[in-house]
């Protein structure tokens, strides 16, 4: 490892991984050199071919042994998966579909198509309207980003106004750029630190002081508490579109942990499929009304104007992980608030410091965790942690007055079959390295010994079970034919 990257903590390259990248310079250098195959390139022997695949193998090999082996405790990733993760081959590469949310129609927009896609887009969005309790599902965002842009650009125009959370509050980045070079006015949403909860009355405050406002957009990625929707839109004018990301606590809500922010009064909820839902990176956008007089603005920015390819071939995976929500929603969405908290109580029994004492700590998936200053947070996340085996981020922590640390989420562990008792163990762990500075070498054997009996192959609230089976092979035999 060069010193330059082990003292940042940043770029870090192991020698297997560092190995692989100049066997793969090497072949691309032979196959491009003396023996060619003449004006249209190279001759590849069979050996050659070989060779480069078992390279290819040797990033896979790399890649899943530091999965199984780690402890994920990020907040924004999960495990999906095999026929998730399998199906995404699928459809000989995914033909193009633009379907919009609304009746349109057809145009020089529209393919011919064989009539899986249509399927397939029924199945997700009747699926997806259901989980939300919405009236439109739109599966064509390429991320969480692509959505929440589109609902900006969607509600409000030049001169208008909308308001989101602060960084400092957890705020996501996706949004005030944009806002800025479209001529769109950026203001924050008032907080009560202590709470960390909408200061609601301010809020009506907020847009009755400025009658240009038109969107306001809960749009936090630094999330602990479910905050009073209902109260919120009582407070806003009419007209102000109310728009719910839900991209973290997804399977919280489609699994009826956390209320639904459409039956709560907000025009559309959005996010991404990938964090706690275990997903493909997709997103989505659904609409309470069908007839919402935003609906096709917004459909509209998301396609064709800011995408003209939405990625028909993670449809049928997509609809997957919807659909193990459905099946298994109500039990894993418990059992994460019950990790979640279960993290929290042994982390600060332990000494750490955590957040939000005053509410119990975590309403959500995630737990906070206050370090000090921005270089000990990043010192911690991608240094004795991750030599530790326990993979992090750091985050400005919300309501600790400027102060960083770390951001923990349990839903990719919960999914592995971990449970209130592995998570005191896994507290235990952490501590070792952020409060007792436990050399990370050793807290990295502990980890692997806590993983051996949590398998990625079988997840748990998950259709991995039914791999094996007629209907599977028959499925799996149809993708990969």
């Amino acid at each position: 490892m060069r010193a330059a990257e082990q003292d940042s903590g940043i770029g870090l390259v192991d020698d297997e991984a560092q190995a692989a990248v100049v066997a793969a310079e090497g072949i691309i250098e032979k196959a491009s050199g003396g023996d060619s195959g003449g004006e249209f390139g190279p001759v590849w022997s069979d050996d050659r071919v070989a060779h480069l695949l078992e390279r290819l193998a040797s990033d896979f090999v790399l890649d899943n042994t530091y999965r199984e082996q780690h402890l994920s405790l990020t907040a924004s990733e999960n495990y999906p998966s095999k026929l998730v993760r399998m199906l995404g081959s699928g459809l000989q590469g995914g033909f193009y579909e633009f379907a919009p949310p609304y009746p349109a129609e057809a145009g020089e927009w529209a393919f011919p198509d064989s009539g899986a896609n249509a399927s397939l887009v029924g199945k997700l969005t009747g699926i997806g309207r259901q989980l939300f309790e919405a009236a439109t599902f739109d599966w064509r965002p390429n991320g969480g980003s692509v959505a929440e842009q589109a609902v900006l650009l969607g509600t409000c125009g030049r001169g208008d106004g909308f308001v989101h959370f602060a960084h400092k509050d957890g705020g996501h980045f996706a949004l005030e750029a944009l806002a800025g070079a479209a001529g769109v006015n950026t203001y924050h949403l008032p907080m009560v630190d202590r709470t960390l909860l909408v200061d609601v009355d301010r809020l009506a405050t907020l847009c009755a002081e400025h009658p240009e406002i038109k969107l306001v957009i809960l749009d936090q990625s630094f999330k602990l508490r479910w905050q009073p929707l209902a109260q919120i839109r009582a407070a806003l004018p009419e007209g102000v579109f109310l728009a719910y990301d839900a991209s973290h606590d997804g399977a919280l809500i489609a699994g009826g942990a956390l209320p639904q922010p459409t039956l709560l009064g907000a025009d559309a909820v959005h996010g991404n499929t990938h964090k706690t839902i275990a997903g493909p990176q997709k997103a989505y956008i659904a609409f309470r009304d069908a007839d919402h007089p935003k609906l096709r603005a917004v459909s509209d920015w998301v396609c064709p104007q800011m995408q003209s390819n939405s990625h028909a071939e993670l449809i049928a995976p997509m609809y997957v992980a919807l659909s193990e929500i459905a099946l298994y929603g109500h039990d894993y969405a418990r059992q994460i608030l019950a990790n979640s908290k279960a993290l929290a109580h042994a982390l600060h029994e332990e000494g750490v410091r955590v957040s939000g004492e005053s509410f119990g700590f975590t309403e959500t998936h995630q737990v906070h965790v206050i370090t000090g200053s921005a270089a000990d947070a990043l010192r911690l996340s991608l240094g004795d942690l991750a030599h530790a085996g326990i993979r992090t981020t750091n985050i400005e922590v919300p309501g600790a007055n400027g102060l960083h640390g770390l951001r923990l989420g349990v839903q990719a562990m919960t999914r592995r079959g971990l449970r209130e008792a592995e998570m005191r163990e896994v507290a235990r762990l952490v501590a070792k390295v952020v409060l007792r500075r436990a050399e990370p070498t050793t807290v990295r054997a502990e980890v692997a010994d806590l993983l051996q009996d949590h398998a990625l192959d079988r997840l748990a609230y998950s259709f991995d079970a039914y791999v094996d089976s007629p209907a599977a092979a028959r499925l799996l035999g149809e993708v990969f034919r």
